[in-house]
């Protein structure tokens, strides 16, 4: 079962979602970027499912194993004194006993909250209706029996789908999932690739309840997102994109016998590594 500790950094969770400031979320895929984020003064730590595949060297959409997953998610949230939500893609569960075993795990990992998705696949088919209500309902019924009250990010695949369809059919279709999925027991909506405004405020008028946008190329402003009442933006794998592009960089000038200013110039210090990171809690589980 839950300590009191843990269902507090819940609540706080499901708080930051409801305050009229924007809940900016660049997820990471380990504890030191964890411990940095909460260092720099976020209030909150989500992971993301494609940067820790990638991190671990495997593609996004549940190529890792689920208790790999899990370990990363476990070593998070140990590093942090913040909320920590988990992304776990679809469940890594086909069963409603074995994605009620997988919510108990995230939970016992330390999350106190997660994203679960409605397709079969990213890009593919999606879950009726009805079937992701019912997997809602379990994630809902798992986490009342460990005594957290995780928040439940559902996100619906809609506009990810390959499936053609006009835009005002998608936008009432998702206006339908979401309705349906927060009275399955969702706390906030993930209409993943809605990033304009006018989608947004549709949205939000229909459902009024917090909604989770993606950040993009074709997102809005973050100010224009926070005054069109969007309570949640993360970044998906764009911060490992970043890390990465500038790890390329620096790999590619030492090919080519270049300087070591690119990794050493204007680079954050040792002594500012360890301003945030805690040895004991990052040489642990």
């Amino acid at each position: 079962m839950s300590d009191i500790a843990q269902v507090k950094r819940a609540q706080k969770f499901l708080e930051l979602h409801h305050d009229p400031k924007l809940l900016i979320l660049p997820n990471i895929w380990d504890a030191m970027g964890a411990r940095l984020l909460q260092h720099l003064g976020f209030p909150a730590v989500a992971t993301a499912s494609a940067a820790v595949a990638y991190s671990l060297g495997y593609d996004d959409g549940e190529k890792i194993t689920f208790d790999e997953m899990l370990g990363t998610i476990r070593r998070v949230a140990s590093s942090v004194d913040v909320p920590v939500t988990a992304d776990i893609e679809r469940g890594y569960a086909d069963t409603p006993a074995d994605l009620a075993r997988n919510v108990r795990d995230v939970i016992r990992a330390g999350a106190i909250g997660l994203n679960i998705e409605d397709s079969f696949e990213e890009g593919g088919e999606l879950r009726s209706i009805d079937d992701q209500c019912k997997r809602l309902a379990t994630v809902r019924e798992a986490a009342d029996a460990e005594g957290v009250p995780l928040v439940i990010n559902a996100r619906t695949d809609v506009f990810l789908s390959n499936v053609s369809a006009p835009q005002s059919a998608k936008l009432e279709q998702v206006i339908a999932r979401a309705t349906a999925y927060l009275d399955a027991g969702g706390d906030c909506v993930y209409p993943i690739l809605v990033g304009d405004i006018e989608t947004l405020s549709a949205i939000r008028a229909a459902i009024d309840a917090p909604i989770n946008v993606y950040a993009s190329l074709k997102t809005a402003p973050m100010r224009e997102l926070e005054a069109a009442g969007v309570s949640r933006l993360s970044l998906g794998p764009g911060l490992i994109k970043a890390a990465m592009s500038t790890m390329k960089g620096v790999a590619k000038n030492l090919q080519g016998y270049g300087s070591y200013d690119s990794f050493t110039n204007g680079v954050i210090t040792n002594d500012e590594i360890l301003e945030f990171v805690d040895r004991d809690k990052m040489s642990g589980s």
